[in-house]
């Protein structure tokens, strides 16, 4: 299970754990911790074109008619928000 635990607005700063929940009914809490900046596609874009990649491009996961992940990435110059997606930042030298 994913638990955004904390997001600050202005600095982007995130804490995020992972539990874990079995069959049997017993629970790992915080398997996982995650303690982060959250970077926007635009920002890491604007880094990747700072450190020699020209043309930076983004690819995200579409989805299918029954609202599940259809595992292929396409280019993207616009997409609607959606309560979760995975996308790359794509650069070339």
């Amino acid at each position: 299970m994913w638990d955004q635990h904390k997001f600050n607005i202005v600095n982007h700063h995130i804490l995020c754990h992972i539990h874990f929940e079995f069959q049997d009914g017993t629970r790992m809490d915080k398997a996982f911790t995650y303690d982060w900046r959250y970077w926007t596609l635009p920002e890491l874009q604007e880094l990747m074109v700072e450190a020699g990649f020209k043309n930076p491009e983004v690819y995200v996961e579409g989805w299918d008619e029954d609202e599940e992940p259809d595992g292929i990435f396409r280019r993207r110059k616009r997409m609607d928000n959606i309560p979760g997606w995975v996308g790359y930042v794509v650069g070339y030298r």
